[in-house]
């Protein structure tokens, strides 16, 4: 007798961790290794990998090895479903033509395995014992009922079995049931006040289905005498990846209510592969409504240089950057270029778009001001759902927008704030709706500062001093002008590999600098200065960077095999993309020359963190330091030089300012735990060149010498029992009262209500 199965059963079973997929998988490596060169199979690798190309970069054959297993359990399920069979009377030779796909089409599915890769398991030198792997895989799907599953079956065991690391850097980010029915539900109602008719709906990124599935549902709902055709006509997608269009097709079947005995002659399913940016306009006819969950990936992570190029081309079409401001690029969501070209392209005008997308497009971030603007082509937002404050969902904040084409948009747009603990993500509508709760707002975007600070272009952000375990040094004993060092010790506890590497030498005691980490920055202080060996000596401009022959040419022997060993090291174990970007390892080191670009000779240095919720800063003096050859800023911090100790206390008093923390928050990304990232967001408030006769700017000044001093007294005084964790806010309030005063001096300095530039929700 057959059990019932849901989509967590079925990942429990046959799910990474179950022996069953263990054991075919290691048959399948079996099978792979004996005909991987083989000409066509190695079609069908070729195949997927150029498929997957833009969305994985580089296609590993386990993760096709993995793709095929899960082809195979999909093909599996929907037979069994379909037949309804008992293990007795599965047989090899109907097996094969399952695997095949000559089973699907001979019951009527034109395409349910067009594009299939997984089929490569019948090729002639193995095929006999495939097909006992796939026997046996049947036998043990069979003991379950699928003949009455109506959900996404394959949802949970694919969401485990292609590691979320993949899918993450893939932007895959796939939609819970209850998300999906929302954003249809509210679609459906703007829809059904102008039109009584049956939508044409797209989902140009549709994954394994799941709005497809849940719009078939609703369609049913709300009309009556809706035929297969007219589901068949309406409701369409698109997505890039073959396995999840082989999902999405058999989710599709099982929301039809697909059986032999209903079947009405052959039918296609409208679910295309291919990359929805690139498809050709007429592939579809226009849709009255695009629903979806783009990919969630930014522009720097795209890993196919040709699609990045590609994709920038498009970004400048769609005017969401400026050609002067191409250098955001990087930083754009590709979720807000699909929602724009996809809205052009597949919509028709009147018609709606609901997209789920990455909060951070509504927020004050710069690389999306065009976004928000909704230009090209002219879209009306009417909606915002914000999903921020739901749990579990995303790795990150997410939204909801809604929009028509067509029509412009006019700030502020009702928002609707959910919130609530969910007892798990992927639940059904009526399962989580006494759980969320409604708060309607107005959004409106946050408006930027019309004037910029002065020093807006004058902070840099420090050198790429990485692999840390190359730089970063414990000195165990000097000898006149030599140290024996090696690797840091904390420094190897804190790196992932490859990089868990030590490093051992003698190495002249030139070459030994400071640096200090970003998160060590405490408000007018700091943990530690650590020890680095830098190839590097002082010039009058800045640094220069010495490679081995050359040290070694002056001299300088025992730095140079240092970096030599650095190199091996490097050419090793770095990524293909470094090893385009990088050849030698001291062109990362002083990428974009921001290591030369330093200047030892200005005695101060302002640092603030370049991430992180809140502005943390310190000054440096390069002179206390005189033990070493010098203070270098790593990458992860900003920093201003200075000869003037007045103006550089001035500028820490203001970047420590709470209030300077306050009114960049809504210009920061948000993460699950809140705001983030820093960067150069405090430099786009109008804080002013110092002057030395500014009454203001000199009590700034003179404030943060004294907080300098406290801090300074603190950490002697307190060393060993502060905690770390903490650190920040535990100095924070022991400066209570001066910072209380910097914030009302950083009020009067910015001559402007903190309202302006934020709302207090």
């Amino acid at each position: 007798m057959t059990r019932s199965i849901s989509s967590e059963t079925l990942k429990e079973i046959f799910g990474a961790k179950s022996r069953i997929y263990s054991s075919t998988f290691n048959k399948l490596n079996t099978f792979w290794m004996a005909v991987k060169e083989e000409k066509d199979v190695k079609q069908k690798y070729v195949s997927l990998k150029k498929c997957l190309k833009i969305v994985y970069g580089k296609i590993r054959e386990d993760l096709f090895l993995t793709y095929t297993y899960l082809a195979l359990i999909v093909k599996l399920v929907m037979y069994l479903r379909f037949e309804k069979i008992e293990k007795s009377t599965i047989n090899k030779e109907r097996l094969e033509k399952v695997i095949s796909g000559e089973y699907f089409s001979s019951i009527g599915i034109a395409n349910f395995t067009e594009n299939d890769f997984s089929a490569w398991i019948l090729n002639s030198k193995i095929v006999n014992d495939s097909l006992e792997l796939v026997y046996e895989l049947s036998k043990r799907l069979s003991e379950y009922d699928f003949s009455q599953i109506d959900e996404d079956i394959f949802k949970e065991i694919y969401e485990e079995l292609v590691e979320k690391n993949e899918r993450h850097k893939a932007g895959e980010y796939y939609t819970p049931e209850w998300l999906s029915q929302l954003i249809l539900l509210e679609v459906f109602d703007i829809w059904e006040n102008e039109q009584k008719k049956i939508p044409k709906i797209l989902d140009p990124a549709c994954g394994s289905g799941t709005f497809l599935c849940n719009a078939i549902h609703l369609i049913r709902n709300r009309y009556s005498e809706v035929s297969l055709r007219d589901i068949l006509d309406s409701v369409i997608g698109i997505d890039i990846n073959p396995l999840a269009c082989l999902i999405a097709k058999a989710n599709y079947l099982i929301a039809l209510g697909y059986t032999l005995e209903k079947h009405i002659g052959k039918i296609t399913i409208p679910i295309y592969l291919g990359d929805a940016l690139k498809l050709p306009k007429n592939i579809v006819q226009k849709a009255d409504i695009i629903i979806g969950n783009p990919p969630w990936i930014v522009m720097r992570n795209i890993k196919n240089k040709e699609y990045q190029e590609f994709l920038k081309n498009e970004v400048l079409n769609y005017k969401l950057l400026e050609k002067e401001d191409v250098h955001l690029f990087t930083q754009i969501e590709m979720a807000s270029l699909f929602f724009c070209k996809c809205s052009d392209i597949y919509l028709k005008t009147g018609g709606i778009m609901g997209f789920v997308m990455p909060r951070s497009v509504i927020s004050g971030t710069i690389q999306h001001i065009n976004f928000r603007r909704f230009q090209k082509p002219s879209l009306k937002l009417v909606k915002v759902l914000d999903l921020e404050h739901i749990q579990p969902l995303f790795n990150m904040p997410a939204c909801v927008l809604i929009a028509i084409k067509g029509k412009v948009t006019e700030y502020p747009v009702i928002a609707i704030k959910y919130s609530g603990k969910l007892p798990k993500k992927n639940a059904k509508l009526n399962e989580v709706k006494n759980l969320l709760s409604r708060e309607r707002y107005t959004y409106a975007p946050p408006e930027f500062p019309t004037i910029r600070s002065y020093y807006f272009d004058k902070f840099k952000v420090g050198a790429s001093i990485f692999p840390r375990t190359f730089y970063f040094v414990d000195i165990i004993s000097s000898s006149n002008s030599y140290l024996l060092v090696r690797t840091s010790k904390e420094i190897l506890e804190m790196v992932k590999p490859p990089w868990k590497i030590e490093l051992k030498g003698t190495i002249e005691a030139g070459f030994i600098y400071l640096t200090l980490l970003a998160w060590e920055i405490i408000p007018f202080g700091y943990l530690k200065l650590r020890p680095v060996v830098l190839p590097i000596k002082h010039s009058d401009g800045g640094y220069i960077v010495f490679d081995p022959p050359k040290l070694q040419e002056l001299g300088f022997v025992g730095v140079s095999e240092w970096f030599k060993e650095a190199q091996r090291i490097w050419e090793e174990k770095r990524t293909a993309k470094s090893t385009k970007r990088f050849p030698r390892l001291l062109d990362r080191l002083n990428y974009n020359g921001l290591l030369t670009y330093q200047h030892p000779n200005k005695r101060y240095v302002v640092v603030y963190n370049a991430t992180g919720t809140d502005v943390v800063s310190c000054v440096i003096d390069r002179k206390s330091l005189q033990k070493y050859n010098g203070f270098v800023v790593d990458v992860k911090s900003w920093f201003y030089e200075t000869n003037n100790d007045s103006e550089a206390h001035y500028l820490s008093a203001v970047l420590n300012s709470e209030l300077i923390s306050k009114l960049i928050k809504p210009f920061q990304p948000r993460g699950l735990f809140g705001a983030r990232a820093v960067h150069r967001r405090p430099l786009i408030l109008p804080i002013p060149k110092f002057e030395r006769d500014d009454e203001v700017h000199v009590e700034l000044s003179e404030m943060s010498k004294v907080c300098h001093e406290k801090v300074k007294v603190l950490l002697n005084r307190k060393i060993g029992r502060i905690r770390r964790n903490g650190i920040r806010n535990q100095i924070r309030k022991y400066l209570h009262n001066e910072i209380k005063e910097i914030d009302n001096l950083v009020s009067e300095l910015l001559n402007i209500s903190k309202e302006i530039y934020y709302k207090v929700k």
